[in-house]
């Protein structure tokens, strides 16, 4: 038997330098420094308050404004609310408003007022739902927002528990009533009543509202119907009361 592969293997041994694990660093590997990761990056600031108004709406459960519900029947509803609505960026601009037709008046104008208090000069509600001879959205001024003192014979008008409409002057005295029609209000000769009270009047402000027991939707429907009846379009400022009124009485709160 041949002894030439043994004597290959210290050959090969002396080519590659070094045999098992005694081999030594050279001067590349020994001047190589070791990776180093990446620094954490520092903690973000906090972000300042974005001057994007949030969600304001209004739904059968209450006020829920920029993701917090304010449950105005609880004790501490109230105050929620103002904190939540102080905290918007208004800024002097509209607000939207979306409410849902089931919405609780009492709901509905609190969250006006507390928007009106916040520096709100307007709002604009919303609603997806409703008559479709009516608007679907139009602009009202929170009481507290009323720069001008409204004429004596500006018109209030309001559906009422029974759901009969009444049209008044803000001042009191005979107004006109018009009973519930089969299907809701009655709001053709309701219309017919606003169009002729609006023109023999020669004031650009007009005050509306429901009875507390009833959803937005019967105040929407009072509102939008005094805008639809200004044949004129001389009503510019339309006002949500902060309280119900009574019919045929003086509004309070607005003087005249």
């Amino acid at each position: 038997m041949s002894s030439r592969p043994l004597l290959l293997v210290p050959a090969l041994c002396l080519g590659l330098g070094a045999c098992g694990g005694d081999t030594k660093p050279t001067s590349a590997s020994a001047s190589a420094k070791p990776t180093t990761t990446a620094a954490a990056p520092a903690s973000a600031a906090p972000k300042p308050p974005s001057d994007q108004m949030p969600a304001v709406t209004v739904d059968d459960m209450g006020p829920f404004i920029a993701g917090q519900r304010a449950a105005l029947k609880e004790q501490d509803g109230p105050a929620k609310l103002k904190k939540i609505v102080s905290e918007l960026p208004i800024k002097g601009k509209e607000v939207d408003l979306v409410i849902l037709k089931n919405a609780k008046m009492t709901d509905v104008m609190a969250v006006v007022r507390e928007l009106g208090a916040a520096g709100a000069p307007s709002i604009k509600v919303k609603s997806a739902e409703g008559r479709g001879d009516l608007p679907k959205e139009f602009s009202i001024v929170p009481q507290s927002k009323l720069a001008d003192k409204p004429a004596t014979c500006s018109v209030v008008a309001m559906i009422s528990k029974n759901l009969a409409t009444d049209v008044w002057a803000i001042t009191g005295g005979t107004g006109k009533r018009h009973v519930k029609g089969f299907a809701g209000p009655d709001l053709s000769n309701t219309g017919e009543t606003l169009k002729k009270v609006i023109k023999k009047c020669d004031s650009k402000i007009a005050f509306f509202s429901a009875d507390d027991t009833l959803g937005w939707e019967m105040a929407h429907m009072m509102g939008g119907a005094i805008l639809a009846n200004d044949e004129d379009k001389k009503i510019t400022t339309l006002v949500l009361l902060d309280e119900v009124p009574v019919p045929g009485r003086p509004v309070k709160g607005l003087g005249g």
